[in-house]
């Protein structure tokens, strides 16, 4: 028998991986607008035999790249909290009523609750505007360390005279990172092959093989502080945490307290989510895990990437890509098998 509930949490876990896609692609291209207009900025500033030299027009460019990270990458923020988020919220409410059909027509909910529980509520939609105002204040916040992030670097290169080339790197690097663009060719082509493909499975061996290529042959420093690692993070994160934060709240309010864990294991999977996955921590034959228990394997255990929070939230940390489902342990028969 298909279930349900499996296909269903399947579904809003794939549309997130197609949204994250999509608006990576997108802050890639935001990303870039952004290092152009940055690197044009700072080129303007006074130099002396290719150095820089007057720190009264370093102060003066903060407020120009305020601007340039504002018109820019918030813009982008505001495109995937608006939309994004919409879009996740009807796609939570069209999984959670499919499985709820299924449960009514197996005499395990009334129509009464059915019909409560088919459409977003006054309350999922007052949670739904708190969430995208709580996840463009992080968003905002990387654009606000940034902005000082590099307005630091330019006052810090010209305090010392740095010459104008090391400035651009610097500026470059603390903006996209690893990805930040090269006058080489062969390393231009990696970093645009790489951003192309990040999110296509059958091209990860070879995405990996080239971002290899580019820390041994081209110097770059994968690892750093850097204005495209923050903001793919929180894209991440937010669309999950959202989408789990609202099926919570309507499993809360359906009065379901079982859920169950899905996700695919790939290598870079945490080992406390392959667990849970392949039934090590299991009580039931279902794979079912009360609430109380979920928060008692998140406390009771330390890995790394652990994120502070409600663990049907935040799942098994940062970048997870597993998300709970929340049922009824009446829609299992003894053997742990579906019956709606």
């Amino acid at each position: 028998m298909s279930d349900i509930v499996k296909k269903a949490t399947e579904y809003r876990i794939k549309q997130i991986e197609l949204a994250e896609a999509k608006y990576y692609k997108t802050l890639i291209a935001t990303l870039d607008r952004i290092e152009r207009e940055v690197i044009s900025l700072a080129n303007r500033l006074p130099t002396q035999d290719g150095k820089l030299i007057e720190l009264q027009s370093a102060i003066a460019i903060r407020p120009r790249i305020k601007f340039i990270l504002e018109k820019e990458y918030l813009a982008w923020s505001d495109t995937v909290v608006r939309e994004g988020f919409n879009k996740q919220a009807k796609r939570v409410n069209k999984s959670f009523k499919a499985i709820l059909e299924k449960a009514k027509i197996r005499n395990k909910l009334s129509a009464e609750d059915l019909a409560k529980f088919s459409e977003l509520t006054k309350g999922d939609l007052a949670l739904v505007q708190n969430l995208k105002q709580q996840y463009f204040t992080q968003f905002k916040d990387v654009s606000n360390t940034f902005t000082r992030r590099l307005s630091e670097k330019v006052y810090q290169n010209t305090l010392v005279g740095s010459e104008f080339a090391v400035l651009e790197k610097e500026l470059r690097q603390t903006i996209n990172g690893i990805y930040a663009s090269a006058d080489d060719p062969e390393a231009q082509r990696l970093i645009e092959y790489i951003n192309e493909n990040k999110f296509d499975k059958s091209k990860r061996a070879i995405v990996d093989k080239s971002i290899q290529t580019l820390q041994s042959k081209f110097a770059r420093d994968r690892a750093g502080e850097n204005m495209k690692r923050y903001a793919g993070q929180i894209l991440n994160d937010s669309l999950r945490d959202f989408d789990a934060t609202l099926n919570f709240n309507k499993s809360n309010d359906a009065g379901l307290t079982y859920v169950k864990y899905y996700g695919d294991v790939i290598p870079t999977t945490r080992e406390h989510c392959e667990k849970i996955i392949n039934g090590v921590y299991d009580k039931r034959k279902s794979g079912l895990f009360t609430i109380d228990e979920v928060k008692s394997l998140w406390t009771s255990r330390s890995w790394k990437g652990k994120k502070p929070g409600n663990p049907l939230v935040v799942r098994g940390g940062y970048n997870c890509r597993h998300q709970w489902s929340y049922v009824n342990p009446d829609w299992y028969d003894s053997k742990g098998e579906l019956i709606i």
